[in-house]
């Protein structure tokens, strides 16, 4: 083990060698959370590069990390997984199934930022 090398115990590193910043102390400022399954079915639908079109369009759009935006997170299986890949929207209840970056930057710019769910791509006709 050299220097450098955190020390382990029990397969982990001991709590006071994890690197740490202030900010991973508190919650991110946001209006919605919204959650992308990352589980192996939507990740096998294209789940991985919908991630990175949400989040650049969020950029773009100021809208990341904001008090009027969005905390972006992948999540694991969320269900159904049969319909994904699949991304959720808290508070507002809403479950989208996110087919292509067409559909991902659609529900930014329509329910992300307009605030308004994107009907044609709620799960089973669902409503908020």
């Amino acid at each position: 083990m050299t220097a450098t090398t955190p020390k382990r115990r029990r397969g982990r590193v001991a709590e006071d060698e994890i690197q740490s910043k202030p900010e991973w102390s508190q919650i991110p400022e946001h209006t919605r959370h919204v959650m992308l399954c990352t589980g192996p079915r939507c990740v096998q639908r294209g789940a991985l590069p919908l991630w990175k079109v949400l989040r650049r369009e969020l950029l773009v759009a100021n809208r990341i990390e904001t008090t009027d935006g969005v905390l972006l997170t992948r999540s694991h299986c969320q269900f159904p997984c049969n319909l994904g890949p699949v991304l959720t929207v808290y508070p507002d209840r809403c479950w989208y199934r996110v087919a292509n970056a067409e559909d991902a930057q659609r529900l930014v710019r329509e329910h992300l930022i307009e605030g308004q769910p994107v009907p044609d791509l709620l799960l089973n006709g669902q409503v908020s």
